[in-house]
């Protein structure tokens, strides 16, 4: 048993030497966006006048894993929030009542951002951007009219400027 927990111990150990490693290489390799990266620390440090000075004491493995987040981010091209889904189907004619339920939806509220979304084999519809799934239900409520069997769904991809 104690064999055992002292080769637990060693992988955690080793696992996170790797990491520090891979962490430390990621720093040195120039990016696209090295520049804006590292300009966030010094963006933070300038020193204007009519204002506090912000010294940051950080290690360079720190500020490496700071960059490597705001790149994640930034790849991620959105949020988690929720849309109202009006239509999903499948088949020969699916495209067609997807584009269909899209020009309901605009005829009705113009105003509306309405996103067809392809997903093999489904395709299906849904309206709006929103932050959280309370802010959703007022377009549901407008909608159940149209698309009686509408309902607010989940997704990962809305966009932080598109919300209000």
């Amino acid at each position: 048993m104690p064999a055992q927990e002292e080769q637990i111990k060693m992988k955690i150990v080793a696992g996170f030497i790797f990491l520090l490693i891979a962490i430390g290489v990621n720093a040195q390799l120039p990016g696209e966006n090295a520049a804006y990266n590292s300009d966030v620390f010094s963006r933070l440090e300038q020193v204007s006048s009519n204002q506090g000075i912000i010294a940051i004491e950080q290690s360079a493995r720190m500020r490496a894993l700071v960059n490597t987040h705001i790149d994640m981010n930034k790849r991620a091209g959105g949020v988690e929030g929720f849309r109202v889904q009006l239509y999903s189907g499948v088949g020969s004619k699916a495209r067609q009542e997807a584009l269909d339920a899209k020009g309901k939806v605009l005829a009705d509220l113009p105003e509306e951002n309405v996103f067809i979304e392809y997903s093999a084999p489904f395709w299906r519809v849904r309206v709006g951007n929103f932050r959280h799934k309370h802010e959703a239900l007022p377009l549901l409520n407008k909608l159940k009219k149209i698309f009686p069997a509408c309902y607010v769904v989940k997704v990962s991809d809305v966009p932080l400027r598109s919300l209000k």
